[in-house]
């Protein structure tokens, strides 16, 4: 089902592929021509620049393979790969890298080619290059970029940009203190919910739900982990603060699973719910591990935002804030806030207990037009 919002999804998502994969291949194109010093294959495609210059004709060919790569992340999403075999799609994506890679050495070859000439698909195969040394070196280093392509943007999802920029400089192995927003979200009833659907169908909603969860990436929200049917989500002080963005995320998923109330009735027979609890607060950033790494967030301020998100079914709230994060708040007017009285948070081995508040989204009064 169509949305405002899951079309924010889209061209969040879309806009974020397309300025990375501009920039890789701005990087490593530039790298290429600078070890091997052929710029031949850098041409003035279809005269779009005023003069022949191989720094604009490199920027000109990124800007067109980052177009085609973020059309290809869109091609193969989430959701098509896990109805795909695995083993075909992962054929066809390297088919089509080949592809590429040979049309950038085709229209190379072909600088004075016009359009009604490309339009001639009968006179195109007697313009096929034969390839040559240069063709194939070319081919092979563009083949090796499109897998380290794959390998760095899997390293920049998994860890994050914050985080990735720290670990390639080497900041992760000593452990820093941040003061960070955290939220854990959690579906209601996921138990019952698992034994009426299976475990097949429970781990297809876990998919579809987290799928839609991409909206708080709009809200500059980071996934930090997923955690069975939950995650927890991140912030940077400024970013979390701005706008109230970490209390925007969580009704802004709200919105997108109830606007998609019908696909999940189709799909499940039922609407996920969720709660979720958002605390702020120090914590350590270091590397865990030796063989298989992460980037782990340490501290109580985790362990206190776990609690307060248990308490929701206790307080009968969807949505628990702390007394800290709420004070932190520079603009309360758009939410009701609800002092939970007799329900602080106290952690084991802690002294001082954390207030909470409950939090409900204000509804828009629309406003009546006046007759004439």
């Amino acid at each position: 089902m169509f949305s405002r919002d899951k079309f924010k999804i889209k061209i969040h998502l879309l806009y974020r592929a397309f300025f990375y994969h501009l920039f890789f291949w701005l990087a490593s194109l530039s790298l290429f021509v600078f070890i091997s010093g052929i710029d031949s294959i850098f041409t003035n495609f279809f005269n779009l620049l005023l003069k022949d210059d191989v720094y604009g004709n490199t920027f000109l060919l990124s800007f067109f393979l980052a177009l085609l790569f973020s059309s290809l992340d869109a091609l193969f999403s989430d959701k098509i790969m896990r109805h795909s075999p695995i083993r075909f799609v992962v054929f066809l994506r390297f088919i089509l890298y080949f592809i590429l890679g040979y049309l950038v050495v085709f229209f190379s070859e072909n600088k004075s080619l016009t359009w009604d000439e490309l339009l001639d698909y009968k006179g195109l195969v007697n313009r096929m290059p034969e390839l040559s040394l240069t063709h194939i070196r070319f081919l092979s280093w563009f083949y090796i970029s499109c897998i380290l392509n794959n390998l760095l943007r899997g390293a920049l999802h998994k860890i994050g940009m914050d985080n990735f920029v720290y670990w390639i400089l080497g900041m992760l192995n000593k452990p820093r203190a941040e003061k960070r927003i955290f939220m854990f979200i959690d579906m209601k009833s996921s138990v019952t919910i698992a034994e009426q659907l299976g475990h097949k169908n429970f781990s297809f909603l876990v998919q579809d739900v987290f799928s839609d969860l991409a909206i708080v990436e709009n809200y500059h929200g980071e996934i930090y982990q997923y955690l069975g049917d939950g995650a927890i989500i991140s912030w940077s002080l400024k970013k979390g603060l701005r706008n109230n963005n970490c209390i925007k995320a969580f009704y802004a998923f709200q919105k997108v699973i109830q606007r998609k109330s019908i696909f999940y009735d189709f799909r499940y027979g039922m609407m996920p719910e969720f709660k979720a609890g958002i605390h702020i607060g120090e914590i350590m950033v270091l590397q865990v591990g030796r063989y298989k790494r992460d980037i782990s967030f340490n501290g109580d301020t985790l362990n206190t935002t776990a609690r307060i998100e248990s308490m929701c079914n206790v307080c009968k709230e969807n949505l628990l804030i702390s007394g800290v994060l709420y004070e932190s708040l520079k603009d309360k007017e758009r939410f009701t806030f609800k002092e939970i009285d007799g329900q602080k948070v106290k952690l084991k081995g802690k002294r001082q207990a954390v207030q909470i508040y409950g939090v409900k989204q204000k509804q828009k009064s629309k406003k009546k037009r006046k007759k004439a």
